[in-house]
Formats: C-alpha cells, structure tokens, sequence
C-alpha cells in the first residue's frame, strides 16, 4: 500500500513539472476524443431506424448531429495527441534528470562501482519512455475505460446478456499482465550481459580505444564476444516473449467466444423481429469495438504495469541517493577552519572498498600532515595511494579509524563544505568539452564567469593554449577544436588552481602523461601556490607521484607498501635509512641514465 502511495506521489510530481493545466487538458480532450468516438455507433443505429421508418426529418437532424460528432473527435484526438506528447516528453526530460541526480547527490563515488545500482541505471535508461510514458498511458487508459463503460451501456441496450462481453475481456487482461511479468524478469535477469554487450560494442565503435584494438588485433574476439553476450540476452528475452504470446493467446479465448455468441444473438433476435436494423449495426460495430478497446486497454494496462515496475526502481536510486546523504550528514555540522594550525592526522584508518572480500586496501594507517607542509606519497602500483586520496576528499569513508583536521573528525564536516576548501587534480581527469572558460572555471563554480581568474590559474600551470576562453573545446561540437593529452591535462590543474584559499591541496599523479621535464616545472609551480597558500590558511599540499625527482622536493615523503606505511621523512633522511624508498629510487635513478 506504501509503495503504491509512492509510485502515485512520483506521478503527481511528474504532473506538476509538466504543468497541471496541461496535464488536466491531456486528460480532458482524450476522455472528449473516446466518448465522442463511441458515440458515432449510436448516431449510426438511431440513422439507420430513421431511414427505416421513414422519418427524413430525424434522418437530417441525426446526420448533422453526427457530423458535428465526427469532427469533435478529430479535433479533440488532435489536441490530445499534441497534448499527451508534450506531457510524455516534460515527464521524460524529468526522468533523466531524476536519474542524473540520483547518480550525482551522493557525496561518495561508491554507488558507481555497484553492480545493482549499475543495473538500474542501464535498466532506467533503457526503459525511459516506460516511465515517461506512464502519464499519457495512465490518461488514455482512463479515457479507454470510460468507452468501455458506454460501450457496455449502449450494448446493454439491446440485450441484457450483451453486459457480460466486455466482462470476457478480463481474463485477457490478467494474462497480459502475467506476460508482461515474464519479460520485465527477462530483462532484470539479462541486465548486466546488456550492460557487457554495450561495452564491447563502445570498445569497437569509439576512438578512445581504436588503437589498442587495432594494435593487438582485438576486433574479431570483441565481436565474438559482443555476439555471444547478445545471443544470451536475446534467447532469453526471446523464450520471455513466447511463453507471453502464449499466456496472451490463453487469455483471449473467453473473449472470441463471447463475441462470436453477441453476433449470433442479436442476428436471431433480428430473425424473429426483436431487434431493429440499428441494433444490428450497433451490436456489429460495438462488438468489434470492444475488441479492439480491450485490446489497447491490455496494451495502456501492460504498459502501467511496466511503469510502475521502473518508477519503483527510479525510486531505489532516489532512497540509495536520500540515505548516502543522510548517511554523509553530521548530526552538528561543524565549519571547516579557514585556516589549519596544526594539520591533518590520520589514526589507525583501514578501508576496504564497498563489496570487496579481499584484505583492506588501506591497513592500520596512522600519519600526521602538518599545516603549510608539502608531503609526498609514493609507493608501487597497488599500494594504496590513491585510495588514501580518496578518503581525504571524501568519496569513501575509512573501514575503520579516524581522520581529524586540527583534532576535529573529518565527517564532522558537511562534505560539500570540506570539498569547498578542497583543490585536486587526478590521474584520470575529466575532459569537460565545454568553452575553455567554462573548462577551467567549474574548479570554482562561484568564479566560473570571472575571465581574469581564469587566465591566471592557466598562467600559474603553464598551459600556453593560444586559444580564446570562449572557445569550445572538443570537435563534436560545431567550432569545437581537440587539445591533445598533454593539453587537456593543463586544463585540467589550472581547473585544480581555481578554488582561492584551499585547506588541502593535492594533486594524484595529474603529471603522468607529461615528460620529466614538464613534470618538475609544473610541480614547482604548484609548489609555489601551495606556500603562498600555505602562508595565508596553513594549506598542506600533497602530491602523488611516481617520478622521484619531483618527489625528493617534498618536505615529508611517505612510502606505502601493501596498504602500510612503511617508511617516512625527508628524502636525506630515507635515503640514509636504505630501505624501500632508496631501492626505488636508486631503480629509477638507473633507468634514466
């Protein structure tokens, strides 16, 4: 009972956003357009009993009362056409905004390594128009109920026993929702082959990979692959979709044979002069009607039925968003220091990703970042340097332990308020194919139309594009030009150079694709902000980097191992130790001899 409160809750919201006028104006013309349409048999059997009688009188005034019905069921099956479209596509539009929200409210990112929220996203997206079309469905199926009821009158008028045909439509609509049961199961038990089929064909219709592909010769075993996801998703969507025909087939059985008994009565009725010529005529159109009435009204029914499947999982995605915010939401909401005294300390924190058995990615870390130092981490591939990133700025919280700010917990903090005072560039940025501006502005939304600001966090990384800040960035767009890797990730740290007086800033490897070179004079730069901010709030930057020229620049460098600390201090003093940092350090020295 709850949940279909909800379900109705999601529909009236859905009315509201896209107008109650034109929502009510939907509803009106259909109900105006399917009562007129039922109508016309009417003026047709009463026609033909005038005619019959000879009254040339009736026959004319009928006719013009039957003309002016046939063009108010055009005119209102026009309005309502123009009328449920427009209601379909304001719903659509809020659908996907709904899902967008759902995937971008939750201050964490753990929700998109989720198979199940994976699934209902893939499921929402395909299956969109069931939930926008769940309104105008829900509208037509009204306006098809009430032909149904003048149908079921108008026949009753003839015969008493003619009531019960569109009774014999029932059992159709039972199977039909059982068929449509059947494949909505299909389709949840296919979504995540769906999902691996879309990949592999992203994998051989994009560019991103086209070189690898072609490289190694990967196009046919993708297409096979690609072909053997399908042909699973297909055959078992395809015995779904028989054993419905069946079910459908089942249900229509009652139906045919009461029609065919409501024909064969009223032509015997006629046979011993009980029945007019209209009546006829209104028993055979009727008749024929109802068939085809009950036939939308399975499709409108089936249909709802399908929409209220996916409202429920668009409403899973909105309570998993609701509860990851609440879940994030301290009970008293502390402000984030503008300025850090002492620095930020990290005490027995362990974490583990969210549905992963294997051992802790993070185990037992306990460190200290002082205020207005810069601190390095490194370590090997799979050491955990990343995800401590990750729980620095919050897009997961640790499996266990603290991290306080100036002795404060971390979580004490609203999220989007520590992220305010946040500045970080990553290994894997986003290329936002915006205007460059824009690009480079969103680092500080408040500052996303300052231009000076702009070319400023742009000078400070050396990113000499030549381009205007109104230029679009990317060549999908009409006059959108491609920047190369190491472009796009100068957009990308001047875009971490936005946010003015920052606590913390970091920077995970955004120097990856540039040469050693280029590396040391960006990490100079960022050195450079990083104490001038340091001397205004107490800012800490930290770094990540795999490159230990820039590395031995940091005033404490901490070395991971297996999710551990196992070393840290300056690099003289880790050098002297001989342990991990020095072996790989001396490693890569040799490399670039």
């Amino acid at each position: 009972m709850a949940d279909g409160r909800r379900v109705l809750g999601v529909l009236v919201d859905f009315a509201r956003g896209a107008g109650i006028r034109r929502s009510i104006f939907a509803v009106a013309t259909t109900l105006v357009a399917g009562a007129a349409a039922v109508s016309v048999s009417l003026w047709l059997k009463l026609i033909l009993d005038s005619v019959a009688e000879g009254d040339l009188t009736r026959v004319t005034v009928l006719a013009v009362v039957l003309g002016v019905t046939v063009t108010l069921q055009a005119a209102a099956s026009s309005l309502s056409g123009l009328f449920l479209a427009a209601l379909q596509f304001s719903c659509g539009v809020q659908v996907v905004c709904g899902i967008m929200q759902a995937g971008s409210r939750p201050p964490g990112i753990e929700h998109y390594e989720r198979p199940d929220f994976a699934d209902r996203i893939a499921l929402l997206k395909e299956h969109t128009n069931d939930v926008s079309g769940f309104l105008p469905a829900l509208s037509y199926g009204l306006a098809l109920t009430v032909r149904v009821a003048i149908t079921a009158v108008l026949l009753a008028g003839v015969h008493p026993a003619l009531l019960f045909l569109p009774v014999l439509a029932l059992p159709s609509l039972y199977a039909g929702s059982r068929a449509e049961r059947a494949v909505d199961e299909a389709n949840v038990a296919t979504a995540e082959q769906g999902r691996l089929e879309q990949h592999l064909f992203r994998l051989a219709t994009t560019a991103s990979p086209a070189k690898e592909v072609r490289i190694f010769g990967l196009g046919a075993e993708i297409v096979q692959r690609q072909r053997r996801a399908w042909d699973e998703v297909t055959e078992t969507l395809a015995r779904a979709q028989l054993r419905a025909g069946l079910l459908r087939t089942a249900g229509w059985v009652p139906f045919a044979a009461g029609y065919l008994a409501a024909v064969a009565l009223v032509l015997a009725r006629a046979g011993r002069g009980e029945a007019t010529p209209g009546d006829v005529l209104l028993v055979m159109v009727l008749a024929g009607q109802v068939n085809g009435q009950v036939a939308e009204l399975l499709n409108v029914t089936n249909r709802s039925a399908a929409g209220v499947r996916v409202v429920r999982r668009y409403l899973w995605l909105q309570d998993y968003a609701r509860e990851a915010v609440a879940r994030s939401t301290p009970e008293q909401h502390v402000p984030v220091p503008a300025t850090v005294k002492r620095g930020i300390e990290l005490r027995d924190v362990s974490f583990r990703y969210p549905g992963d058995d294997r051992k802790e990615v993070l185990e037992d870390v306990t460190l200290s970042l002082e205020a207005g130092s810069t601190v390095a981490i490194v370590g090997e591939n799979g050491a955990g340097k990343t995800s401590l990133v990750k729980l620095l700025c919050r897009f997961y919280e640790p499996t266990s332990g603290t991290i306080t700010v100036d002795g404060t917990d971390l979580r004490s903090f609203d999220v989007a308020d520590w992220r305010r005072h946040l500045s970080a560039g990553f290994q894997d940025f986003a290329r936002f194919e915006l205007r460059l501006r824009e690009a480079v502005g969103i680092g500080s939304i408040s500052s996303l139309h300052d231009g000076g600001r702009v070319r400023g966090a742009l000078g400070r990384v050396g990113a000499d594009l030549r381009l205007d800040l109104e230029q679009q960035l990317g060549q999908q767009w009409p006059g959108g030009v491609d920047l190369s890797e190491g472009q796009w990730q100068k957009v990308a740290m001047a875009r971490a150079m936005m946010p003015e007086e920052p606590v913390l800033l970091i920077l995970d490897e955004p120097t990856s694709g540039l040469d050693p070179h280029a590396e040391h004079a960006l990490f100079e730069l960022f050195a450079g902000v990083a104490a001038d901010t340091a001397m205004r709030s107490g800012a800490i930057a930290l770094f990540v980097s795999h490159r230990f020229s820039t590395v031995r620049m940091a005033d404490h460098i901490i070395v991971l191992a297996h999710g551990r600390v196992v070393e840290q201090g300056d690099h003289a003093s880790l050098m002297e130790k001989r342990g991990l940092y020095a072996d790989l350090y001396e490693i890569q020295a040799r490399a670039y001899e």
